[in-house]
């Protein structure tokens, strides 16, 4: 959090910075299904005796879409509108310059996992309130057993390789904190259809179960700090229906996990030998919260696990990066596994900054050999800025590769380890510290020696013409859940029990959904 004192008019000609004015902050969410819906309220207030601007960066989940920015001073409200990047921050620019309250919301370009609230010329003593809504998409986990709906609340210092050191988010000047003097409120509800448990690894909660259709969620402890993302774990009864859920007029989601015998038939029991790379961050954030040691675990369980007569190679970086095999890949076998095995053992968190895109431009360079498929386990905290740059870098690897990633520890960069997974067909998992890494480790590795499906079609059977979403349909793997998305043509139209969604390629079906609940 950050005020800053600029040269507009109105404004102090001197240039300050202090940690101020955010007072308060809320979340409120709604969970049916695989989808969430979260309002975050926050209260700026300033205490000085002149306008000041206040700038907040602030998490949020990666490939969440956000549909309402609200701004409140005393009995006014300002909705915003959405523009053009350049377009907004002129107008932004424009108003303050003359004097005029002004609210500008916008996505840090170098991450998808973090914005930025301009709270421009806030009144002496007048307090600000801000809302924020936006949707998401809940990840499956556990081999689909549990849903998991995750709010970030903070963001880690980032290593930016252009300075070659720490960077505040977004350009600003912020400092990092271990804590901070404001305290978050959250309330959840949960749909209990098809709900067996919920809880939390990171916070402690108290669920009301009075109410008929909802579970109501609530921290345990009055005052909790923004200290780490919140966590909230939902176990199903069913985890593999192939259903059309979450129905409301004119929009509909459908929701597929094909089973093994599905896609073995669509993949036409296609063979190809794997080589599996593993990239493994050893800068120095990973000697905090212990996420060095999640790393050797993880490896050397992935060391013990891996089929025989595979290649492979173990690339460590930080500022630089050494791999212990000089050639690309080596042979698994019980020499060069006691070699993976001794310098797994001595892995520290010792090689400095952060520098990703290093070794992936290296691994780049030397494509996989013909015949061959590669799979890049990475392990990494994710704190880095250049998020976007090194994701782009591995879309253009996605012929030959895919990237299983971890993200370790309370504060991962979730756009990251995300992103890379889903620009190369890949899959991503959360660890938080003193979580056990097995169960992450076998499913990572079990998806790795799966090949997706990725030439996958919609067929809309709704009466109707729609619009489906995404565009490109993501890859498909057995036993995971696949989700698409349609919006009617024709905004009146009622979806009823006789419409289905089926899932295919050009020459099977792999699943077809039914109406779960209107």
């Amino acid at each position: 959090m950050l005020r800053i004192k600029r040269d507009f008019s109105g404004f102090s000609q001197q240039v300050e910075q202090q940690c101020v004015p955010l007072k308060q902050v809320s979340v409120e969410a709604y969970i049916k299904s695989f989808a969430a819906d979260v309002t975050i309220k926050q209260i700026f207030r300033n205490g000085e005796t002149k306008p000041i601007e206040a700038i907040y960066c602030f998490p949020i989940e990666e490939q969440a879409a956000i549909y309402s920015f609200v701004a409140r001073i005393d009995e006014r409200e300002i909705v915003a509108h959405l523009k053009e990047k350049k377009e907004a921050q002129r107008e932004y620019i424009d108003a303050l310059q003359q004097g005029h309250g002004a609210y500008l919301l916008e996505q840090d370009e170098k991450s998808q996992d973090t914005f930025v609230i301009n709270v421009g010329a806030l009144p002496a003593g007048k307090e600000c309130h801000i809302s924020i809504s936006y949707v998401s998409e809940l990840d499956l986990v556990q081999n689909g057993s549990k849903i998991r709906f995750v709010i970030p609340t903070t963001i880690a210092p980032r290593y930016n390789p252009d300075k070659g050191g720490i960077s505040a988010p977004s350009g600003t000047t912020s400092k990092y904190v271990q804590t901070t003097p404001y305290t978050v409120e959250f309330h959840c509800r949960v749909t209990k259809a098809n709900v067996s448990r919920v809880s939390s690894s990171s916070h402690p909660i108290k669920i009301d179960l009075a109410q008929e259709d909802v579970y109501v969620i609530e921290f345990a402890q009055q005052s909790t700090h923004l200290d780490r993302d919140i966590l909230i774990d939902i176990e199903l009864v069913n985890n593999h229906p192939n259903t059309i859920v979450a129905v409301e007029p004119g929009a509909v989601m459908a929701s597929f996990t094909p089973t093994e015998e599905d896609c073995q038939r669509a993949m036409n029991n296609t063979e190809m030998t794997n080589e599996f790379i593993f990239v493994v961050d050893c800068s120095g954030s990973m000697e905090d919260e212990n996420k060095i040691g999640l790393v050797r675990e993880a490896m050397l369980l992935f060391l013990k696990s891996l089929p025989v007569n595979c290649h492979f190679n173990i690339i460590r970086f930080g500022s630089n990066h050494q791999a212990l095999f000089s050639k690309i890949t080596a042979i698994y076998n019980e020499e060069n596994a006691q070699k993976a095995e001794q310098l797994t053992k001595q892995l520290k968190a010792d090689l400095g900054g952060t520098e990703l895109l290093q070794p992936l431009q290296w691994l780049e360079k030397h494509s996989p050999r013909q015949g061959r498929a590669r799979q890049i386990f990475l392990l990494t905290d994710g704190e880095i800025l250049n998020v976007n740059e090194v994701i782009d870098l591995c879309r253009s690897m996605t012929n030959s590769t895919r990237i299983f990633s971890f993200g370790l520890g309370h504060s991962p960069s979730r756009s990251l380890v995300k992103g890379l997974a889903r620009a190369t067909n890949g899959r991503f998992v959360f660890i938080p510290p003193n979580t056990s890494v097995d169960v992450h480790v076998g499913e990572q590795l079990q998806k790795a020696l799966q090949f997706c499906i990725t030439d996958i079609k919609v067929k809309w059977n709704l009466a109707t013409d729609v619009t489906s979403a995404p565009t490109k349909m993501p890859p498909v793997y057995a036993n995971d859940r696949f989700i698409a998305y349609a919006l009617a043509n024709d905004s009146t139209f009622v979806f009823n029990h006789n419409s289905s969604v089926e899932l295919h390629t050009d020459e099977n079906r792999l699943g077809e959904a039914k109406i779960d609940c209107i």
